[in-house]
């Protein structure tokens, strides 16, 4: 099945190996990945993510989770589409993502194809 999702630089920050390499695996065909296994190597690296299109975020980080680490980017990379991705939800935490700006809030696990209906959906509208 042709991918949707096309030219676009996307950012993992997943800290299962098995889930990054996953969706790494899936997008990389026709897009820039670069991925993290926690918070710190990605803010460490902020400076080089200006042109990410889309930020994926796991919730659950060693030391700072996704919350905390979009605090930190999304100021610095607003025109960004953000998601958070999470095991453990609760009406508390999908309001407060959609209070923050988070872009969407996916459960775990979920089909790729459905992260890809999410993503193009986000482009979709900011196009």
């Amino acid at each position: 099945m042709p991918r949707r999702i096309k030219d676009q630089n996307l950012v993992i920050v997943e800290d299962d190996p098995f889930i990054s390499e996953a969706l790494e695996t899936f997008f990389k065909d026709q897009n820039k990945i670069k991925t993290f296994g926690n918070a710190e190597d990605a803010l460490a690296a902020k400076a080089d993510l200006k042109d990410v299109g889309v930020f994926i975020l796991d919730y659950k980080l060693p030391a700072m989770n996704g919350i905390e680490l979009f605090k930190h980017l999304q100021p610095e990379i607003p025109t960004a589409k953000y998601i958070l991705i999470t095991g453990e939800m609760s009406y508390e935490m999908a309001d407060s993502t959609r209070q923050l700006g988070f872009d969407a809030l996916i459960l775990k696990p979920f089909d790729f194809m459905i992260l890809e209906d999410n993503i193009s959906a986000l482009l979709s509208a900011a196009a």
